[in-house]
């Protein structure tokens, strides 16, 4: 019996050593690199404990602590420290889908009942505008051709048909040839019994806007931990490279941003099955330069937390990704609780900015090529949580 119980002591120890190493180090991680016989021989059993590595530090990163066990068991929030408290100075314009001065869309309504669409085109090159109204069956009911002038601004005010039920915008370089979407499953209008028109609000948009007011923690959007790593080498020189020579925290959040959405492929083959599962340790992004949502907002968090930004991940269900939603919310969208997307949250200004480089970022990787359909977008770098709200719901703030 000693034997036994010294026997089991023994495993226990070892195991309780192999994960201290596993959390600490990427011996495990890195099993193929650490150990050449076993990566060049045995490629499959090296890829196992490299997944398996994973799988073990993201279910440690899940423990919670002795207060939040506390917490959970009484069935109330975790209070958050006052000093330790973000405040939330953000921007309530109902006309403005995101905020971000070099490039932005807006949507207001005149007093003779017509659409007021203005803004900035940014520095994709595109110049030409395409406005469409579409009913609900998709149809398109009015559309008309726009230019921006030579500083890239452009206005115009449409009429607005009968059956309105979306409003898309998309633009292209050239006033005849390829369009590419800016704004599409994102603007809904509705007409009341008197024929005034507006902009109909998300069913999630007052779930959203409670969410996202919460205090948040200044300290836990800094912290590092196995997926969000800001300390790793390959994250801290690519955070202080991108940053390099820019002051202003706001254009920090902007240029890391920049960098993910344009450099990032969404690797498809993963979702389908047709490859293994795409890489979401930051550190892993960068080497691999794919990636899906969570890859894409754990690395992002990573750089910004690396340059001494905040910088939460945000978990939540997103309509049209992947063929996991449909375009429009239904009941099982808007009471569910099944995550399918994730993105990000960077305290500037004293604020939360929200940002998906996701959404953002024209990059994909499908039958093993990978494409670019055009330069980075902004519709989603400082987005309005009125707009956001038209495709997105948050869940949790898995930081």
């Amino acid at each position: 019996m000693k034997h036994i119980k010294r026997l089991f002591a023994f495993i226990v120890l070892i195991l309780a050593a192999a994960v201290v190493i596993n959390a600490n180090t990427r011996f495990f991680k890195d099993i193929d690199k650490n150990i050449p016989f076993i990566g060049e021989n045995y490629p499959e059993l090296a890829e196992r404990v490299s997944d398996f590595s994973d799988r073990v530090n993201e279910a440690i990163s899940h423990i919670p602590s002795p207060s939040e066990m506390l917490a959970v068991i009484r069935g109330v929030e975790l209070p958050i420290d006052p000093e330790d408290t973000a405040s939330n100075i953000y921007y309530s314009s109902g006309t403005m889908l995101n905020f971000y001065s070099g490039e932005n869309t807006s949507v207001a309504f005149t007093d003779d009942n017509e659409l007021d669409v203005y803004g900035i085109m940014g520095s994709s090159g595109d110049r030409y505008l395409v406005y469409r109204f579409l009913d609900e069956n998709g149809e398109v009911l009015d559309e008309s051709v726009d230019s921006a002038d030579a500083e890239g601004q452009f206005r115009e005010t449409l009429r607005i048909p009968d059956g309105s039920h979306q409003f898309a915008i998309f633009t292209g370089p050239e006033r005849v040839g390829s369009f590419s979407s800016r704004i599409y499953d994102y603007i809904y209008l509705e007409c009341d019994e008197a024929g005034i028109w507006s902009i109909a609000e998300s069913p999630v948009s007052a779930h959203n806007t409670a969410e996202y007011e919460k205090p948040k923690s200044i300290s836990a959007a800094s912290r590092s931990t196995y997926a969000i790593c800001p300390d790793e080498e390959s994250v801290r020189t690519l955070a202080s490279s991108l940053t390099a020579g820019i002051t202003d925290t706001y254009d920090k959040a902007l240029a890391l941003h920049d960098w993910v959405s344009a450099n990032i492929y969404y690797d498809n083959d993963s979702i389908t099955g047709s490859t293994n599962t795409a890489p979401y340790v930051a550190s892993d992004v960068i080497e691999t330069k794919r990636a899906v949502c969570l890859g894409y907002a754990n690395l992002y968090a990573a750089l910004c937390r690396a340059s001494g930004i905040p910088c939460n991940v945000v978990t939540g269900y997103a309509l049209g990704v992947s063929g996991s939603s449909g375009s429009s919310w239904d009941d099982a969208g808007i009471n569910g609780t099944d995550a399918n997307h994730a993105w990000n949250e960077v305290y500037v200004d004293n604020r939360w900015v929200i940002v998906d480089t996701t959404w953002d970022s024209k990059n994909s990787i499908s039958g093993g090529e990978a494409t670019s359909d055009g330069a980075v977008s902004h519709l989603y770098f400082d987005a309005n949580i009125l707009f956001f709200s038209a495709n997105h719901k948050i869940l949790d703030y898995d930081i």
